[in-house]
């Protein structure tokens, strides 16, 4: 689509070029995105560039986490989006899909031209995760992303990118259009695939489930999308446990990041959804638990809201009390692997909750 600039005498076309006419070379465009990552529409945090891969040797353009903890793989081509392109994009996907925390750290670090102990890549991702919006900072590396960024996008990698979005695979193909007036040049990104959606899509429909899984198939979307195999066996194995010993109306999938057991019409359980972990959240009366005594007898370790993301992650299962107000707790517990839900004293403390639960 051509841009248009208004002038006394009407509207005048603004000529259309291309990346290889104005000499730019694949490293302009990685400037570009360097200085503003939102020129691809959407937040992104840059945590490298030209970053190679041990063992390997491969290098891949540029590297960046997004607000939901993805990591996200960008690759840059200044001609004609061709395979193999898409191939090489996906093994780096799955080289990066092995990297731990402190990978990411590490790389963080190096390109940040951080060194010594005063760099914190927790609070830096934390506020990062902040400005976006996200008040749950998620798990680093919880899945990982593709974005491709050219000038035109051939057929083959338009079939495979749109085969891949169709098996769960999120890929994202920008065209870069460029325009020049003078010395001035002009870029247009274009998200090419998927399709922006309109704004005006639900204009006039009662229903507004399509195109949130949540609300259509939120067992599926928990189970599957939120979660890894081990936390899903142990999402699966608290849903009987409750469900068996407590008169709840739930679960209710239908939520976008929890799964909730309601007792009349409030929350009593909220169980948030991870790939490393489960975080229960319960509201009980003020002033009944203690959260050191409730570590004790659970056999698990303390965290505080004070902690950094990383000493969160490096714990095992966990618990905090946080005091909401002057009639009520919220008692939040972190459930990672290894955790027995069979264990007395555990299902001895889910049922005092029960009964702790203010609106009993």
């Amino acid at each position: 689509m051509p841009i248009w600039k208004i002038t006394s005498k009407g509207p005048i076309k603004v000529q259309e070029t291309k990346l290889k006419h104005e000499k730019l070379l694949e490293e302009n465009l990685e400037d570009w995105i360097i200085a503003d990552p939102s020129i691809l529409g959407e937040p992104l945090l840059i945590i490298g560039r030209q970053v190679i891969i041990p063992d390997v040797k491969d290098r891949l353009d540029i590297l960046a986490l997004d607000p939901q903890g993805n990591a996200v793989i960008i690759e840059l081509k200044r001609g004609k989006l061709k395979d193999p392109v898409d191939i090489q994009a996906l093994r780096y996907a799955s080289y990066i899909s092995k990297w731990r925390f402190e990978d990411f750290e590490n790389q963080a670090r190096l390109y940040l031209r951080k060194e010594g102990e005063e760099f914190n890549f927790n609070e830096l991702y934390e506020q990062f995760c902040a400005d976006a919006g996200i008040d749950e900072v998620p798990d680093i590396n919880s899945d990982q992303r593709l974005i491709i960024v050219g000038s035109e996008v051939k057929d083959k990698l338009g079939s495979v990118a749109l085969w891949l979005r169709e098996h769960n695979i999120d890929i994202k193909v920008i065209e870069v259009e460029v325009y020049r007036e003078g010395d001035t040049i002009f870029v247009q990104p274009r998200t090419i695939i998927p399709l922006p959606v309109s704004k005006f899509a639900y204009t006039g429909r009662g229903s507004r489930g399509e195109g949130q899984p949540w609300i259509t198939d939120g067992k599926t979307w928990h189970l599957e999308k939120r979660c890894s195999p081990k936390t899903k066996e142990i999402l699966l194995k608290l849903d009987d446990l409750i469900r068996d010993n407590f008169e709840v109306d739930g679960p209710r999938w239908n939520q976008k990041f929890y799964v909730a057991y309601r007792v009349g019409n409030y929350n009593w359980l909220a169980i948030k959804t991870f790939s490393s972990a489960l975080r229960l959240e319960i509201l009980v009366k003020a002033n009944i638990f203690n959260q050191s005594e409730l570590a004790r007898r659970l056999n698990i370790q303390e965290f505080d809201k004070d902690e950094s993301f990383a000493e969160k992650l490096g714990l095992p299962s966990s618990v905090m009390i946080q005091n909401r107000n002057e009639f009520t707790d919220r008692i939040i517990l972190r459930i990672k692997e290894g955790f027995d839900l069979e264990n007395k004293a555990f299902i001895d403390f889910l049922k005092e909750a029960y009964k702790a639960f203010p609106k009993l």
